[in-house]
């Protein structure tokens, strides 16, 4: 529990600010799931929500759902940096548990590009990198804008 509530905090933090400060924009996340046996899956048009401290990754057609309900998160500079432990993915109306082995997601809710730390590479505004590995060795990753933030 402690856990969820550091992720509602660190995801919250900038949601004030970022909601008052972003204008109404499509979709723009690139999502991609590789299964252990290959055959990856790209979906464009990914949507992209912070609520209530918890992180939504919609389909463009809504009929699945990635939820990262726990994390371990922390500020590097201006962005955050999560670890998530928890997710599950809403599909058809069912809940399914998705155990992790290892992933990072970085979230930028500034108006401008920002460093990633270690790296030559820079997160957009208001963007979103995530990559999560499940035990079961699907591979997930998406690159995008995040669309919305409501806090609690």
């Amino acid at each position: 529990m402690l856990l969820a509530r550091s992720v509602r905090r660190a995801f919250a933090a900038g949601a004030v600010w970022f909601a008052l400060s972003s204008a109404v924009a499509p979709a723009t996340g690139t999502m991609n799931i590789t299964p252990t046996g290959g055959g990856a899956n790209t979906y464009d048009d990914v949507e992209v929500k912070v609520l209530s401290g918890e992180l939504f990754l919609t389909s463009r057609d809504g009929q699945g759902t990635i939820v990262v309900n726990q994390a371990a998160c922390s500020y590097q500079a201006k962005i955050i940096v999560c670890y998530p432990s928890a997710a599950a993915l809403v599909q058809n109306g069912t809940s399914q548990a998705l155990t992790l082995k290892s992933g990072t997601i970085y979230l930028n809710y500034t108006n401008d590009p920002q460093p990633l730390s270690g790296s030559s590479s820079k997160l957009s505004a208001r963007g979103i990198l995530l990559a999560f590995t499940t035990r079961a060795g699907t591979s997930v990753t998406l690159r995008g804008r995040i669309d919305e933030v409501i806090r609690e």
